[in-house]
This record gives structure tokens, C-alpha cells and sequence, in this order.
């Protein structure tokens, strides 16, 4: 399987640097894989689960937070505002989110921020359930 040359980039870091196999991302259209050689493209990145096969055939599992990817000769480049591995998530602070959101939802809001209470309910949600999907047995 051909390969491709990906960087990710969060706010904080630079997550990964490196030749892949596949990426496999949450869109706003859903699910999205791409491989070695796809056409050009940006794409609207969605809160979610993201998967990465490197060229050694390592599969790398982290949740991502908004934003966009641009593919591009072979290189793909994704710029999001956070994205952590399972084990980096911290369980206590991912629930007091959730609920500081859940409450928030509860209340008058405007719409701005009505939208990211959404946002950041949908963040710890995912986080919450990455982080269990991926360490129970740890």
C-alpha cells in the first residue's frame, strides 16, 4: 500500500509528522478515509475519533477537536484546535466538562452561546468515550 506524507497540527503541538498509510477522520459529513494519492481537497474536520496507520503499519487512535484538513500532491495537512491520545485524556476533568456544559445547555443563552455549549458538550462526550473505548483494559 502506497503511502502519504501527513502532518497534524493542533493549537499546542504538533501531534504527528510522518509518512501514512491511511487517515481515517470524523467529517462533517461523516466518517472520511483517506489514502496515498487522493485528489485535492479541504475538508470541514468534526469532533470525533481519528484514526492513523503509519507507514510501519502502526495504528495510532486519538479524539480530535474542530477543524480543517487540505490534501495536496500526496500531503496532507490537518489544523485542528486540540487532539489528544487516549491515555492523555484526564477522565475527572472530561466529566466536569460534560457537566458544566449540560448545565449551560440548561440555561437562557444567546445563541453564540447556546452553540458552544453544543460544542463543548460534543468535546466532552467524545473525549469520555475515547478514553473508555481505548483504556478499559489498561
Amino acid at each position: 500500500m502506497s503511502s502519504f506524507e501527513l502532518k497534524i497540527i493542533a493549537i499546542n503541538k504538533i501531534f504527528y509528522e510522518g509518512q501514512s498509510k491511511q487517515l481515517i477522520l470524523p467529517s462533517t459529513d461523516g466518517s472520511m478515509g483517506i489514502l496515498a494519492h487522493h485528489e485535492d481537497a479541504v475538508i470541514a474536520v468534526s469532533v470525533g475519533e481519528l484514526r492513523i496507520q503509519t507507514a510501519e503499519d502502526k495504528w495510532i487512535i486519538a479524539v480530535t477537536g474542530a477543524g480543517h484538513i487540505q490534501i495536496s500532491n500526496n500531503k496532507v495537512v490537518m489544523i485542528v484546535d486540540t487532539v489528544e491520545l487516549p491515555e492523555e485524556i484526564d477522565e475527572q476533568r472530561a466529566l466536569e466538562a460534560k457537566e458544566r456544559a449540560e448545565e449551560q445547555m440548561r440555561q437562557d443563552q444567546s445563541t453564540y452561546e447556546y452553540y458552544m455549549s453544543k460544542a463543548n458538550l460534543a468535546r466532552a462526550m467524545e473525549r469520555l468515550k475515547i478514553k473508555k473505548k481505548y483504556t478499559s483494559g489498561l
